[in-house]
Parts: structure tokens; sequence; C-alpha cells
């Protein structure tokens, strides 16, 4: 896996009483998986067969796909977003993400490039103060 991402947390002591404390918490959905109906900006000028992900990176074909998506990722949600989250008096972040960002399948159509970006979210949670809930929102 080229991401540094580590899902071991047995290392890091758990600092939220999933028991007693009250959930508090935001979807980031629409940065690491596209929705149409969340970004519909996306996908406006690839035409109107692009419904999803699958789709806009067909029509689009996988370097301007990228491209587009690499805008989007690095833009869409930032560390400043993460500390404006806190302050709201939220605790976690949902963030969905596909399979194909972490097993790749060189036959469908999906770009990768999203696993930098949810290395980068865990990290600003955890200067934050936030936990992460990361879900596999395209599964296979």
């Amino acid at each position: 896996m080229p991401s540094e991402f580590n899902a071991d947390s047995s290392s890091r002591p758990r600092s939220f009483d999933y028991g007693s404390e009250k959930l508090r918490g935001v979807n980031l959905g629409g940065w690491l998986l596209l929705e149409p109906w969340i970004t519909p900006s996306i996908f406006e000028n690839a035409g109107a067969a692009a419904v999803d992900e699958w789709t806009f990176s067909e029509i689009l074909g996988k370097q301007e796909a990228k491209s587009r998506l690499s805008a989007h990722w690095s833009s869409f949600i930032t560390a400043t977003d993460f500390q404006q989250i806190k302050a709201a008096g939220l605790n976690h972040v949902r963030i969905p993400i596909g399979h194909w960002a972490i097993v790749p399948d060189d036959s469908e159509p999906y770009v990768q490039g999203q696993l930098e970006y949810l290395d980068k979210a865990v990290s600003w949670a955890r200067d934050a103060g936030l936990k992460v809930m990361v879900d596999l929102h395209g599964g296979k």
C-alpha cells in the first residue's frame, strides 16, 4: 500500500468514551468519493452521462479525471475545516472512500490519489482533537 495510513490503533489510547459521551459528527461526503448531489459542479463539464465517479472517470479518461480530482481533493476539505469542525463543538468526522482508492483494479476507470488525503485528514483530525470514522462507502 503506497500510503502511510496506519489502521492499527492498538498502540494509541482511546480518548473517547463511546459508552457515555455523545458522538457529534459531520460527514465529509463528496470529497474522497464523488457524489453528484454533493458536488454537482465537478460533473458539469463531464457531460450528462457522468452520474458517478465511475462514469466521470470513464468519460474523461484517467489522465483528465485524475487532474480534476486531484484539484478537488486538495481544496474541498483542508486542515482549517477540521479546526472549524472542532470549534463548532463536534468530536467526529465521517470520511467516505471507495474501494478503488485502497485496492485499485486496472480494468476499472477509477483513479487513485485519495489515500494521500485520507492520511492528511487523519493527521488534521488528530491535531484538532477529532475522531475519524472511515466509511468504505463504495465497496466491491
